[in-house]
């Protein structure tokens, strides 16, 4: 399952490198016909704003499930993007790699659940306009997470966030500003119910 996780990657990377600040829920669907597998990710997994909503290097969580031709479900992860401000200080970046994690605090501290990176690359964005061209940066990983992880995750009340790269960690909500996007956990418990729980 690692392998197939590490391989995906490169398809999620290419599809979401561009963080977006909307938490509206949704999901993506890629059908690969030469594998006779589909991967369905969530989109809408916005982390943390600040109480006007508006979030300056947005991070984002969104789970993905594949499953074969028989719709039975043969991997399970979360893919983690954050939009990067500045490329000045490499010590700024998590540069998340392999054996990376991500803790969660779930329910005011009183369950706790740890993901650990299959893979993880600094990734950009190019856009252009009225003769300016526009780089944006993203560190991304993704973390393999079992039925039962992810069900723990849909079902909490409460969350707080530590990603930690191999150069630095980061805590969401970011403080003192702030706070984690309602839709957060309902996004997450919407993806879980709908598109891996009836599949088991």
């Amino acid at each position: 399952m690692k392998n197939l996780l590490v391989g995906i990657f490169v398809f999620l990377t290419v599809c979401g490198c561009a963080a977006s600040v909307a938490s509206k829920y949704n999901t993506s669907t890629k059908v690969d016909q030469f594998e006779n597998r589909t991967t369905i990710s969530m989109t809408g997994g916005v982390i943390d704003a600040d109480y006007l909503g508006i979030v300056s290097n947005p991070a984002e969580l969104n789970p993905f499930v594949i499953k074969d031709s028989a719709n039975k479900i043969i991997a399970l992860g979360v893919k983690f993007s954050m939009e990067q401000l500045s490329t000045a200080a490499r010590g700024s970046w998590l540069n998340i790699g392999k054996g990376s994690t991500v803790t969660f605090l779930l329910n005011n501290g009183n369950d706790k659940l740890v993901l650990v990176a299959d893979d993880g690359v600094i990734d950009y964005s190019v856009s252009s306009g009225q003769r300016q061209v526009y780089v944006k940066e993203f560190d991304n990983g993704v973390f393999g997470i079992s039925p039962e992880q992810l069900k723990k995750l849909a079902d909490a009340q409460s969350v707080e966030i530590r990603v930690k790269g191999l150069n630095s960690s980061i805590d969401f909500p970011r403080r003192p500003n702030n706070s984690i996007v309602k839709a957060f956990l309902p996004n997450l418990n919407k993806f879980y119910y709908q598109e891996v729980q009836p599949y088991l």
